[in-house]
């Protein structure tokens, strides 16, 4: 490689972004390193964890940029999936790592899909944290380092008038995409309440107390939140039918 990378995924993806920022190009981190970049507040220790691969969105105009300047930073693109998928999702390999790099392009594509081209710009190295929300809770089948990224998440916003440069989850982002799909809705909703019997175990009593009422107001907020026709619409089949899909594990082999 040309450029020794940095040994910590989150530092090196901070590193990236920083740089493609400079480059005036538009990058953010999502998945569990764009949720490590929230850090606004000390973070507990059973909030902490260590991170294999990094995973970016980029808009839809700067995927040929952003392929360039992986390759300029020392990655190995795998071309015949980029090739094919590229106008939608790209690979990249750190070989000297044994690290992955999974890249979006302008929209997030998993059990559900979600276009984010017009959002990269509410937070400079990642998602805005309701978005990072829910890249995270369009998971049907949650684990426990999803479940650990969302109650950080929601950890680190729930004083976010109090502390600076921490701007709080928007109801208004999240219910533009909640309010408007009843899979959408459903596939949160069940994973709010599996997050919220988690919180007990990873925080200490008070801290659960405010992440525990943080939630509570949020899945209040989409509850009442007006739904549109199509909502209302979907929700008579309700689970007579699937409202998700199960992708397909993407990586390994370059």
């Amino acid at each position: 490689m040309t450029r020794e990378t940095i040994e910590d995924a989150r530092d090196e993806g901070l590193e990236l972004v920083t740089g493609a920022n400079s480059l005036n190009f538009t990058v953010r981190l999502i998945g569990g390193v764009g949720v490590a970049a929230h850090n606004h507040k000390d973070v507990p220790a059973s909030l902490s964890r260590k991170y294999g691969d990094i995973d970016f969105v980029v808009d839809k105009k700067s995927g040929k940029k952003l392929s360039d300047y992986l390759i300029e930073m020392g990655y190995e693109a795998n071309q015949r999936f980029n090739a094919l998928h590229g106008a939608k999702r790209m690979l990249f390999y750190d070989t000297q790592r044994n690290r992955q790099i999974d890249v979006f392009v302008g929209e997030f594509n998993m059990c559900h899909s979600i276009n984010l081209n017009d959002y990269l710009g509410l937070h400079t190295l990642s998602l805005a944290p309701e978005h990072l929300l829910l890249t995270k809770l369009q998971i049907v089948e949650l684990n426990a380092k999803d479940i650990v990224d969302v109650v950080r998440t929601l950890y680190m916003h729930t004083d976010a008038n109090a502390v600076a440069d921490c701007p709080g989850i928007s109801m208004s982002r999240l219910n533009e995409v909640t309010a408007n799909d009843w899979g959408w809705y459903t596939t949160v909703l069940d994973n709010f309440e599996k997050v919220d019997n988690s919180i007990d175990k990873l925080l200490d009593v008070t801290s659960a107390e405010q992440v525990h009422t943080y939630l509570a107001d949020i899945m209040q907020t989409m509850q009442l939140a007006s739904k549109s026709t199509k909502w209302k619409t979907r929700s008579i089949i309700g689970r007579k039918k699937q409202w998700y899909e199960l992708p397909e594990e993407i990586g390994g082999g370059r």
